[in-house]
């Protein structure tokens, strides 16, 4: 018994950390809900984008804890413009959880180095028109006993130009299949074939920017604006679904009425701006268009 009482005196924390394909150029950033300024490394903190809970102390075998740790994940992915949705179904992501402990107060002063006993790895079923909305227990090893309530929530928030580097060259883009390492110019002729098809020639100097794109080009264009704008619309109606759900299941909480999109009329709506845009206007002015339409439209966000 005396061994049982020391063995459960002891100092654990669980880390969380979102594992991304390397395959896919990305940027992760970890942040924990409602802080804002530092915080030491005994409490809640992150830590080269994982994320620790605060420190706690385990002082008998069937002690139950409150954590109640909210983390956030911001993932930027580069992908293939002309397969978003199916790139983002194929992303294996994953939240790998690992318990630490220790039974030594001095190693404390560094909390980084307490070691891990335990840990396991979730597999993130994420649909970008659905998201992904699941509660779930994640049980360590038999020795500890210890289990985790942890809950998970995702969704596809924005769809846009690569607005930040990305270190590893990819092969496929969001932009296209161009090189990241090209230079602007490529980068800019990649964008163009994406939006006005295979059949968009880049215009000579002589036409500059009086080029006209061909019928077949903005008809590649709109139809390629329209599949984004459905996703998002489609992504948005899955959060508006969930987060009604918890609403009628949950009477205490909050009950904040959110206006419901309707993703017909919206998409009518969006293209149809899209389409009085003069189909006489150079190329430039209307990609300029395309993506104002698309990214700032109220609808949208």
């Amino acid at each position: 018994a005396e061994y049982l009482q020391e063995r459960f005196w002891m100092y654990y924390q669980i880390r969380a950390g979102l594992k991304i394909p390397s395959r896919i150029p990305h940027r992760l950033f970890a942040t924990i809900a409602g802080q804002t300024g530092d915080s030491s490394l005994c409490s809640a903190c992150v830590h080269e984008n994982n994320v620790y809970s605060r420190i706690f102390q385990i002082l008998y075998r069937n002690e139950e804890i409150i954590l109640n740790e909210s983390m956030n994940f911001r993932v930027h992915l580069l992908l293939d413009g002309e397969r978003v949705e199916d790139a983002l179904n194929e992303a294996d992501f994953q939240l790998k959880l690992d318990l630490h402990f220790t039974d030594s107060e001095q190693q404390l002063r560094d909390v980084p180095a307490i070691p891990m006993i335990s840990s396991r790895t979730l597999c993130l079923h994420f649909h970008p028109r659905r998201g992904l909305h699941h509660h779930v227990p994640v049980m360590f090893d038999y020795f500890h006993l210890s289990v985790v309530s942890v809950t998970v929530h995702a969704s596809l928030v924005a769809l846009h130009q690569p607005l930040i580097s990305f270190a590893r060259p990819g092969k496929g883009s969001w932009l296209g299949k161009g090189n990241l390492e090209a230079g602007p110019d490529q980068s800019s002729m990649s964008l163009e074939n994406l939006v006005f098809g295979a059949g968009y020639c880049k215009p000579t100097s002589s036409e500059g920017s009086f080029y006209v794109p061909s019928e077949n080009c903005m008809q590649h264009a709109y139809k390629w604006h329209k599949d984004l704008c459905l996703l998002l619309l489609n992504a948005q109606r899955g959060l508006h679904t969930y987060y009604t759900l918890i609403m009628n299941e949950i009477p205490d909480l909050p009950q904040l009425k959110l206006e419901e999109l309707s993703v017909e009329e919206t998409l009518s709506q969006l293209c149809m701006e899209l389409q009085v845009f003069p189909s006489s206007e150079p190329a430039h002015r209307f990609f300029k268009s395309i993506f104002q339409v698309h990214w700032d439209s109220p609808a949208i966000h």
